[in-house]
């Protein structure tokens, strides 16, 4: 009776209480990476293109992680939109490319290295095909929805 409560309980806590399907594939990182592994150019993956449907051109299609703790999500190349189009005559500047500040920890003991992008997110860095991916969740992370920046250089 009392494992059939806990497991009742932890079954109503979460949504998904043991992983998140867009999570599938990635492996989470059991080792303090080096800060070149980390560092390079990430791309939207396919998965996460399709599942923002039309309005992946809203995010960014690219995402630079420099080895001076900056990052930078790169709209340059997203599809124009009618937003860019005003923004440009206002601006004088179609695309605003959107900078901040990046660290990763390693949790010894518990064998995570966490990943954040200041302001972004917070999530532990993953792994496919032996390339870095970064995670980001959006919205609560109860409803499991997010998408994955995967490096390519």
């Amino acid at each position: 009776m009392k494992i059939k409560s806990i497991f009742i309980l932890l079954l109503f806590t979460s949504c998904n209480p043991l992983f998140c399907s867009w999570q599938n594939g990635y492996d989470e990182i059991n080792y303090e990476p080096s800060k070149s592994e980390v560092i390079g150019k990430y791309e939207l993956s396919e998965k996460s293109k399709s599942y923002l449907d039309e309005d992946y051109y809203s995010w960014p299609l690219k995402l630079e992680i420099s080895e001076n703790n900056q990052f930078k999500f790169l709209f340059e190349n997203n599809p124009e939109s009618l937003a860019d189009r005003i923004f440009a005559e206002k601006e004088n500047d179609s695309k605003r490319n959107k900078t901040g500040k990046w660290f990763y920890s390693f949790m010894k003991k518990e064998k995570i290295c966490y990943f954040e992008l200041e302001g972004i997110c917070v999530e532990p860095l993953r792994k496919k095909e032996d390339k870095i991916s970064i995670m980001i969740t959006i919205g609560d992370g109860d409803e499991c929805n997010g998408i994955v920046y995967e490096k390519v250089e």
